[in-house]
C-alpha cells in the first residue's frame, strides 16, 4: 500500500535542570511518561511520546549539521577490503556496488526488504568533477545518526509483531527515527534530567494502525554511542490516547 508519509520529526524539551548536581550514570536512563495521538484533519496527524530523561555528564544531543562520521546516515563500503569505504584514501571504482553482485554472491539481491535496506539508488556522493554518482551502491545504516529510536509493534491477533515502516509500505518510506538537539549548551560535563516531547507527524497512522493495539519501544543514544535503556509503552489505540 503506497502512502504519503511525512517524517518530520518534532521535539521538544518540557524541562532538564539539575539544582543540586546529583549522582547518575553517564549511560543515560529512561522512562515512558505519555503517549498522545492528535487527529489534524487535512494536515499530518501527530503521535507524541514524552520520556522522562536522566543523564550523568550531559553528553545529550545532536545539532542538525552534525552529518558527518561517527554522525553520518549511510555507511559505504569498499568492493576491495569489505570495511567502510575510506573516502580520503580509496577511487571510487573500490566502492561495492550491485555490479560487484557477480563476484560477491553474499551481497542482497536488489529485492523485497533489501531494496530498502542495502541498496542506495541515490546516494549522495559526488566524482571528482562534481557531478552526482548515478549507481546503485550497497550502505547499511549507521544509527548513530540518529538518537531517539523508535520501533513500532502492531497486535495481530496472536501477538504483537514488529511494524518496520521503511519496508511495510513498499515505497522504502522513512522510519520515525529522529533527533533531539543538544541540551546541554555549558560546554562541560553536568547532570541532566527532564523530559523529551517527541512528536511524530504522519498521514499513515489512522489507515495502517486504525483500531488495533499498539506499543512502541524507545531507546536514546548519547553522543558518545552510549545506549540508554530500552522502554516500552503500554499498548494502546489511537482512539484511546487523543
Amino acid at each position: 500500500m503506497k502512502k504519503t508519509l511525512f517524517n518530520l520529526l518534532l521535539f521538544s524539551l518540557l524541562a532538564f535542570a539539575c539544582s543540586e548536581a546529583p549522582e547518575f550514570p553517564n549511560t543515560p536512563k529512561i522512562e515512558f511518561n505519555n503517549i498522545i495521538f492528535k487527529d489534524l484533519g487535512d494536515d499530518a496527524d501527530s503521535l507524541i511520546v514524552l520520556i522522562d530523561f536522566e543523564d550523568g555528564d550531559g553528553d545529550l544531543g545532536l545539532g542538525s549539521e552534525e552529518v558527518t562520521p561517527p554522525f553520518n546516515q549511510k555507511n559505504y563500503f569498499s568492493n576491495k577490503t569489505g570495511q567502510f569505504f575510506d573516502f580520503g584514501n580509496e577511487t571510487l571504482g573500490d566502492l561495492l556496488r550491485f555490479a560487484n553482485r557477480a563476484e560477491i554472491d553474499t551481497l542482497p539481491d536488489f529485492v523485497g526488504d533489501a531494496k530498502c535496506l542495502y541498496w542506495d539508488t541515490s546516494p549522495d556522493i559526488f566524482l571528482p568533477d562534481g557531478t552526482e554518482l548515478k549507481d546503485t551502491v550497497y550502505f547499511q545504516f549507521n544509527e548513530r545518526h540518529y538518537n531517539f529510536l523508535v520501533e513500532f509493534f502492531i497486535d495481530n491477533g496472536s501477538g504483537f509483531e514488529e511494524y518496520d515502516w521503511r519496508i511495510e509500505s513498499g515505497d522504502c518510506s522513512p522510519s520515525f527515527d529522529g533527533r533531539f538537539p543538544i541540551l546541554n549548551e555549558s560546554g562541560k560535563e553536568k547532570a541532566i534530567e527532564g523530559t523529551i516531547r517527541y512528536g511524530m507527524p504522519s498521514f499513515g497512522f489512522e489507515t495502517v494502525l486504525g483500531d488495533r493495539q499498539v506499543k512502541l519501544a524507545i531507546t536514546i543514544i548519547d553522543r558518545r554511542g552510549n545506549y540508554s535503556n530500552r522502554i516500552e509503552t503500554p499498548p494502546f489505540r489511537l482512539s484511546e490516547i487523543d
